[in-house]
């Protein structure tokens, strides 16, 4: 469902992604695993293209997304053509970036109203069904300082759970959280991989890519250094930057 094939990400100088190409399969959970720096959160960016690739392709139910390639220079597509992607990859921030100006329904409701213009009364609708999906029904009309941290993640994985997105992309979801409020949020996650939710999750959770994964990707300075089931990565990790990080996060 979701291809990246040869990606590089320049910072000026900096090269942060490697020549990285990845073929997601539709229902397909992939964690990201690595240490800080290593690329992970850069290279979910460029698959929604919040950071555009330097250099490569992304491919989204094989179609060529976000730019055209004209003699060797990347030419991006209209704003609004790239909207249109975006919208089919709900992301979910580890600072929540809720409103805070706006309710839990308010902020589920924005981009239905504002974005895919559905009129108020569907958007309430669906909102408040997403919200209890979540497990916030009772929390529809408070505001982001009045909910815990596990609360706020998870009326933003509402929020991009009500725009019917055919993937879910999550940049260490639970990395902002009081230790005690992290399982609200992987329980939600957990519930959305059983439901066949095609899903790419750059985590420090081991124990929850572990159970959750289909498939774990190291990444190294920039590069996939291994991947294979949890089972191969975990266990039997062939590489040796692959033993050594596990050695030293699974104490």
């Amino acid at each position: 469902m979701i291809e990246l094939i040869n990606i590089h990400k320049r910072f000026g100088d900096v090269e942060v992604l490697k020549d990285v190409s990845l073929a997601v399969k539709p229902g397909e959970v992939v964690c990201i695993i690595g240490a800080s720096g290593s690329g992970k959160s850069t290279l979910l960016r460029c698959i929604n293209y919040l950071e555009p690739p330097t250099a490569g392709r992304i491919i989204i139910d094989g179609e060529q997304v976000y730019y055209s390639i004209e003699n060797g220079k990347m030419k991006p597509y209209p704003e609004s053509r790239i909207a249109q992607v975006r919208r089919r990859l709900g992301m979910v921030f580890q600072d929540f970036a809720l409103f805070p100006h706006r309710t839990a329904i308010g902020n589920v409701m924005e981009g239905l109203i504002h974005g895919i213009r559905i009129e108020r009364r569907e958007a309430e609708r669906r909102g408040l069904a997403m919200l209890g999906r979540v497990g916030l029904s009772d929390r529809a009309h408070h505001y982001p300082d009045e909910l815990s941290g596990g609360q706020k993640q998870r009326v933003a994985i509402a929020r991009s759970l009500a725009m019917s997105p055919e993937a879910m992309l999550f940049d260490e979801p639970t990395s902002a959280l009081d230790p005690e409020l992290v399982g609200e949020v992987l329980d939600v996650m957990k519930e959305l991989s059983r439901e066949g939710m095609t899903m790419i999750i750059v985590t420090h959770e081991m124990k929850f890519a572990r159970e959750v994964a289909d498939r774990v990707i190291f990444l190294d300075k920039g590069r996939i250094v291994e991947q294979g089931t949890p089972a191969e990565v975990f266990d039997a990790p062939r590489h040796e930057r692959t033993r050594a990080f596990l050695t030293r996060v699974m104490r």
